[in-house]
C-alpha cells in the first residue's frame, strides 16, 4: 500500500530523548521518555484547552538536534566507514526511528498550540525557504535523495575523503537499480497528489476565518470578540489536521525511501538527511547568508540594484 494511502490510527511513540547502544542489531535496547509539551504564549493560546505543561517545543527541538548531531550521526558514519556493517542496520534504524518521534512530537506540540508549530521561533533565516506547514517541504526528501543519485552518476573523480570507506558506500548510488528509481518516480508521483490539497486547504482556512472576522467586526465589542474568538478556534482546529496530515507526509516519504534502498543507501540517505539539517546550524554560514540579505535590502532601499540596461 502506497505511503499515500490513508493509514490505520496507530498508538503515538514516545519521543526519544536518550539512546543506549546495543551490540545485536536484532534487539536494539533504546532508553525513551514521556515529553509533555509547552509552548511559549502565542497569540491564539487563550484558546488551548490544555493545561500548561513541563517542556517547551524549543527546548526538546534543541535536545533532539544535539543527539542527531552528536550521538546519532557519528554513529552512522561510523559504521558506514567501517569495513564491518554488523552495526550499520541497527544505527540506521536508530536514526529513522529518531526523526520518526520528532514529527509525532510535533503532532504532540501541535495539539497544544498550533500557532507556534506553524510559525517556528527556532527556525533561523536559513531553515525558513525550506519550510512547509511547519517543517522540511516533503518535496526536499526526494530531491534531495536524487542529487545523491545525479553526483554519484554524473562525478567522474572520487573524493579523497571517500576512499577509505567501504567499495558498497562507494557504489551505493551508482547505477541504482530500476526497481529504486521505479519507486522514487511513484513518491513524487503521489507528491504531487497530495501536496496541492494540503496548499487548497490552507487558502480556504484562512479565507474563511478573514470573513467570519469582517462579518462580525462591526458588532458591538462583546459580539466582535466573540465572533473574533470563535473564527480562531475554528481555524486552530482546522490548521491542527492540516499540519498533522502534512508531517503524515513526511513521515511516509521518509519510511518509504528507506524501505526502497539497500541498507546502505537508507543509511546514506538518512546520514544525507541528518547532516543537511546540522548544516543549518553553522554559524559562519548563517552569518554569511543574513549578511547578503542585509546587503540586497540596502541595495533595494538605496536604490543601488544595477540590472545592466
Amino acid at each position: 500500500m502506497g505511503y499515500y494511502s490513508k493509514r490505520k490510527k496507530q498508538p503515538p511513540r514516545k519521543p526519544l530523548s536518550h539512546h543506549r547502544e546495543s551490540p545485536p542489531p536484532s534487539s536494539p535496547s533504546v532508553v525513551t521518555t514521556t515529553i509533555i509539551f509547552q509552548t511559549m504564549p502565542g497569540p491564539f493560546s487563550f484558546l488551548s484547552r490544555k493545561k500548561p505543561t513541563s517542556l517547551p517545543f524549543k527546548d526538546y527541538y534543541e535536545n533532539w538536534f544535539n543527539t542527531l548531531k552528536n550521538t546519532l550521526l557519528p554513529l552512522l558514519h561510523q559504521s558506514l566507514s567501517s569495513p564491518s556493517p554488523s552495526l550499520l542496520p541497527f544505527r540506521r534504524d536508530l536514526l529513522l526511528q529518531h526523526f520518526l518521534f520528532y514529527y509525532d512530537s510535533l503532532d504532540q506540540a501541535a495539539a497544544v498550540d498550533v500557532s507556534q508549530i506553524l510559525f517556528p521561533s527556532w527556525r533561523n533565516s536559513l531553515e525558513t525557504p525550506f519550510l512547509f506547514l511547519g517543517d522540511l517541504h516533503p518535496y526536499l526528501f526526494t530531491n534531495l535523495l536524487r542529487s545523491f543519485i545525479d553526483a554519484a552518476n554524473n562525478n567522474k573523480t572520487q573524493n579523497p575523503e571517500s576512499l577509505d570507506k567501504p567499495y558498497q558506500v562507494l557504489t551505493a548510488w551508482i547505477n541504482p537499480p530500476e526497481k529504486l528509481i521505479l519507486r522514487i518516480e511513484q513518491i513524487e508521483c503521489g507528491l504531487r497528489l497530495m501536496v496541492p490539497p494540503l496548499i487548497s486547504r490552507v487558502r480556504k482556512v484562512q479565507a474563511a476565518f478573514i470573513r467570519k472576522v469582517a462579518e462580525k467586526w462591526d458588532s458591538n465589542e462583546g459580539f466582535k470578540k466573540k465572533g473574533t474568538r470563535e473564527a480562531v478556534k475554528a481555524e486552530m482546529e482546522e490548521m491542527l489536521d492540516v499540519l498533522m496530515g502534512a508531517n503524515r507526509l513526511r513521515r511516509s516519504v521518509i519510511i518509504e525511501i528507506v524501505n526502497a534502498a539497500n541498507v546502505y543507501q537508507g543509511a546514506l540517505f538518512l546520514e544525507g538527511l541528518a547532516q543537511f539539517l546540522v548544516g543549518f546550524k553553522d554559524t559562519a554560514l548563517v552569518g554569511e547568508f543574513r549578511r547578503c540579505k542585509m546587503m540586497m535590502m540596502m541595495d533595494i532601499n538605496g536604490g543601488g540594484t544595477h540590472w545592466g540596461f
